[in-house]
């Protein structure tokens, strides 16, 4: 099955000939993969250094692994387009999705014999090409739990477990307090925080979803509001281990207690107590 026979099924007014394709690749900052988990790929897609999107539809397709490898993104109508900034311009467009089409958004796999550097070829240039590959039984996010053992997430993914509230991770972190371990990539130093409330690890967690931070002292100096925006993404979450939601407070302020010597994270890391 060919992804414009399909197209053309689900938009009946969609021909090859009104469409842009775009094949979102890694530009060296942001992988469009990424950006599509952490549902920000429309805003990143609008903005364009050139006018990439001059007819009435494009198909978004993002490169998954392999350079013949490709997910389907979604179907968008081009409604207006501004150009902003000066001697050499931005373009932001305002793209619509085509609802028909979005039951198969992060779930589609296409297949493509086309590997020119061209990231915006028009429609004509890969009818016949695009065969589905394969179809997931769900839209592709973060992934399910892989167990407490082998957590390791960035700051990024992280705020993807809590903004889409996924319930494999939700289900687990909720269900134990714990001692937890934030490194900072960039410095190399660590912080060892524990989480012994009635919500476990998924509501310490949270916390540092919204604010980066947690509150505490010396992490709310270093990536607090008058940090970089981007510095937050130096962060990453993991497990060191975790108790029963009715493990006293006590006996978690030991466990922490213990952690914060091992690791010298009062001498050499994040921690002040």
């Amino acid at each position: 099955m060919n992804l414009f026979d399909l197209l053309k099924l689900w938009e009946p007014t969609f021909t090859p000939e009104k469409a842009k394709v775009h094949l979102a690749r890694y530009n060296g900052e942001d992988h469009p993969l990424d950006v599509f988990i952490q549902g920000g790929f429309d805003k990143w897609q609008s903005r364009q250094s050139n006018r990439n999107f001059k007819l009435p539809f494009v198909v978004s397709l993002i490169q998954a692994g392999s350079p013949t490898r490709w997910l389907f993104a979604g179907l968008f109508r081009t409604i207006d387009c501004v150009e902003i900034g000066g001697l050499k311009p931005d373009y932001v467009y305002d793209l619509e999705r085509v609802p028909a089409a979005e039951e198969w958004v992060g779930r589609l796999y296409l297949s493509s014999s086309y590997t020119r550097r061209n990231s915006y070829p028009y429609g004509e240039t890969l009818v016949g090409d695009l065969v589905v590959s394969e179809l997931l039984a769900e839209r592709l996010s973060i992934g399910h739990f892989p167990g407490f053992k082998k957590v390791n997430l960035t700051k990024k993914q992280l705020d993807v477990v809590v903004l889409q509230n996924v319930d494999s991770w939700r289900s687990a972190l909720s269900s134990v307090k714990g001692i937890y371990l934030i490194t900072d990539i960039q410095t190399g130093k660590l912080y060892v925080g524990k989480a012994d409330g009635e919500t476990g690890i998924w509501g310490r967690w949270c916390t540092y979803s919204t604010t980066s931070h947690g509150h505490n002292v010396a992490l709310k100096q270093e990536f607090g509001i008058d940090a970089p925006p981007e510095r937050q993404n130096d962060l990453r979450f993991s497990l060191l281990e975790i108790a029963d939601l009715h493990t006293m407070k006590a006996d978690i302020d030991a466990r922490e207690n213990h952690w914060k010597e091992i690791l010298l994270t009062r001498s050499y890391g994040y921690n002040r107590n």
